[in-house]
């Protein structure tokens, strides 16, 4: 992966798209998500600028020698020394004037280090918590910024004063001078800290500086580094220490009245600063941010997929709402009355019959074979009734806007119940609501359920009433079975006669179900299409054993099935927006804009992984 313009340009769209795209999931808060932006803002968009200098940290323990080790790097006494723990609690940079040269590093480095950064005046200045100061000196190292941090692990029982200050610079280095000692050299809270910092984006290089006796031998100074660096890097750790050295404990040094000598493992003098000064730092760089970017791009396609299974469940359980309200408002509707829209539907017909139909309908020519048809079942036929819950057993009548009144409290308490629960079962799946509906969710626990009730159920008229759209749709129907009708059925007026005998003979009520209904005798009418809903049957309660031939029953389905259809889709449709106003609509609203969102999320990500993948 190449550094350059385009390589920074994907990132930070990757960086803007794909938080946003885990917010219109309902996943922001994620720590993984949380982990990745701040490294990016920190650690890799500010040094994709080619003009950002290597930042190398001092850092390590309390009274570890680092502010010691910092003035001897930088050739002047400018940050604070003493044996007491803890005395600088600020960042402090060490400047070459080269440095000041480069625009808008100032700008660079106080978005890395999390604040701007101001020229030290007075090295008490350090002692203080605070945004982050900057020292220039010509002694400075020129190829890189050389910080001074607090120390790791001043206080005690997990309550560290400096740490959080130590660990707002350390993430913005790209490379570390840990200084341990014989007392801390496996303390592991200390190194796991470290750890984290150099290999939680890219791995990072260290040198690792022993302050040790002076009569510690070679071999057990390399033992205990040895022990250091597996703890940072694990068994590969070879290839990140950049070098080990020691630093002889000497109370002159400990004081502040002389720099800190560095010999190798083998004894010989030791110069950190011509090393610093001779690192191949834009090889070393263009390493780093290669691991860097290639750890981000890792971490963002982990979180991307993850993206997408959260955007197929939002589907899964859009589909399961959607699923609910539909068997809600089938439910509904599992009892009303057929001869309102049948007569009806037979005097628009009859009213388009031509001149000399009618005439003859006035004579009494009209073929009667249909009312002998059904002659021996009339009077076996009766209204549709209920079965009342008294007690006595006894079959009671019930009037259409009572049944009415209870079969849409039975689904608006169904369905609102299915919208509060933590999932909604399907015939096929049990699918968990979606983080990203929550707060429509919690919406809907706080309304007053009885209060939506009451408009549920004022709505009764509307559902019952005749409309001007059904009235016209039902004539369009006319019109088109009328064109499809043949010659003989035209001089017959088969279809008016059925559509005359079919009030007088059947039960008042369509009874819908999602399969054919076990047991039930009459005429089923296939209905597909209505609102997603499949496999929907009316059942018109005409026996089959009035005498009515297979080949006439075939016939009145295919008569009724249109006529059907056509009034419930109208009554399943106002039933559907009742419902969504009322109880469905926030939640499927936040649904399905999540989706939208989502999607749109999910293209954009995907094209700035691509683009990375090319560069």
């Amino acid at each position: 992966m190449t550094l350059d313009t385009r390589t920074g340009a994907a990132m930070q769209t990757l960086r803007e798209q794909l938080p946003a795209l885990l917010t219109a999931l309902g996943a922001a808060d994620s720590d993984d998500l949380r982990t990745w932006t701040h490294a990016l803002d920190v650690k890799l968009l500010p040094k994709l600028h080619p003009d950002f200098p290597m930042v190398v940290a001092v850092c390590g323990g309390g009274s570890g020698g680092k502010s010691t080790l910092f003035n001897s790097l930088v050739g002047e006494a400018v940050s604070p020394m003493g044996g007491r723990a803890g005395l600088n609690r600020r960042v402090l940079a060490a400047l070459h004037p080269r440095h000041l040269q480069q625009a808008g590093l100032l700008d660079y480095l106080a978005q890395a280090f999390g604040g701007p950064l101001q020229p030290l005046t007075d090295a008490q200045q350090l002692t203080t918590p605070g945004d982050p100061f900057y020292h220039c000196h010509p002694g400075a190292p020129q190829e890189v910024v050389l910080l001074d941090t607090p120390d790791i692990d001043t206080g005690a029982r997990g309550a560290y004063h400096n740490r959080e200050q130590a660990r707002q610079s350390l993430e913005s280095a790209d490379a570390f001078i840990y200084i341990f000692t014989n007392a801390t050299y496996n303390n592991r809270d200390n190194t796991d800290f470290i750890a984290q910092l150099l290999t939680q984006l890219g791995t990072r290089p260290c040198y690792l500086v022993y302050r040790v006796y002076p009569a510690f031998t070679a071999d057990e100074v390399r033992a205990h580094a040895a022990t250091v660096a597996a703890n940072l890097y694990g068994p590969d750790h070879k290839r990140h220490v950049l070098g080990v050295l020691r630093a002889d404990e000497d109370n002159r040094v400990a004081a502040g009245e002389q720099p800190v000598t560095l010999r190798t493992l083998a004894g010989e003098p030791a110069d950190l600063a011509a090393d610093l000064a001779t690192l191949d730092t834009g090889a070393l760089r263009r390493r780093l941010m290669g691991d860097m970017l290639a750890d981000a791009v890792a971490q963002a396609r982990r979180m991307v997929e993850q993206a997408r299974r959260s955007r197929a469940d939002l589907g899964d359980y859009i589909g399961a709402l959607e699923s609910a309200q539909q068997k809600a408002v089938q439910q509904a509707l599992s009892h009303f009355p057929t001869d309102q829209v049948l007569r009806r539907f037979a005097d628009i017909w009859q009213a388009g019959d031509p001149a000399h139909i009618k005439w003859m309908r006035r004579t009494g020519r009209v073929v009667e074979w249909p009312y002998k048809m059904v002659a021996s079942a009339v009077s076996r036929l009766r209204p549709a009734q209920e079965v009342s819950t008294d007690g006595t057993g006894k079959v009671a009548a019930a009037s259409l806007p009572d049944q009415l009144r209870l079969d849409l409290i039975q689904a608006a308490t169904g369905l609102h119940r299915a919208l509060v629960a933590d999932h909604i079962t399907t015939p096929t799946a049990t699918v968990a609501a979606h983080p990203t509906v929550r707060p429509a969710r919690e919406g809907l626990r706080r309304k007053a359920w009885q209060e939506i009730l009451t408009r549920i159920q004022d709505q009764r008229e509307t559902i019952l009433s005749w409309s001007e759209p059904l009235e016209k749709d039902l004539a369009d129907l006319a019109d088109a079975l009328r064109a499809r009708m043949g010659l003989m059925d035209q001089v017959r007026q088969t279809f008016a006669a059925m559509l005359n005998v079919i009030p007088a003979t059947a039960a008042v009520t369509y009874i819908l179900h999602t399969a054919d209904p076990a047991g039930a005798v009459g005429i089923k009418v296939k209905l597909t299409g209505l609102l997603g809903l499949n496999d929907l049957v009316a059942l018109i309660a005409i026996p089959a054993t009035a005498g009515m031939k297979s080949a006439d029953q075939r016939q009145l389905e295919q008569l009724l099935a249109p006529v059907a259809q056509t009034w419930l889709a109208h009554k399943l449709n106002t039933v559907a927006e009742l419902f969504e106003t009322q109880i469905t609509g926030e939640v499927l609203t936040a649904a399905r804009e999540a989706t939208v969102a989502a999607d749109h999320g999910l293209q954009a990500v995907a094209g700035a992984l691509a683009a990375l993948k090319e560069v």
